[in-house]
């Protein structure tokens, strides 16, 4: 990542937490510079919450994403895409994903299966 483009990743992180500070402590358990980790991290906690019955909370980590997908920086949107996208529902439960997947916004889905070939269910 080029001196210019750290702020901008910098600054989607920080909104995050700021957003949704539940999953700033395991976002901060990754080294500062382990920024694609703490990016993983959101989308296991979006995991994690459909896993737990949490539907709305998993949905608004959704909700986040995809709103933020149209006017991203081109390295916001390869974050959301390689490290947030393809992140989803790794290791998730059967169950987890046939619940979580109808809930995942079309553009995001898109993504998820551009890289997987396949849907997550």
């Amino acid at each position: 990542m080029n001196e210019t483009e750290e702020p901008i990743i910098d600054n989607f992180l920080n909104e995050i937490c700021f957003l949704f500070p539940e999953v700033k402590r395991k976002m901060d358990s990754h080294d500062v510079f382990m920024t694609t980790s703490k990016i993983e991290e959101f989308a296991n906690a979006t995991t994690q919450a459909f896993s737990s019955g949490n539907i709305a909370l998993a949905q608004s980590y959704l909700d986040y994403i995809n709103e933020k997908l149209p006017n991203a920086h081109p390295k916001e949107f390869e974050f959301i895409d390689v490290y947030y996208v393809e992140h989803l529902f790794w290791q998730a439960s059967q169950k987890t994903k046939e619940m979580g997947w109808p809930l995942v916004p079309t553009k995001l889905q898109s993504l998820y299966v551009a890289f997987h070939g396949k849907p997550a269910v």
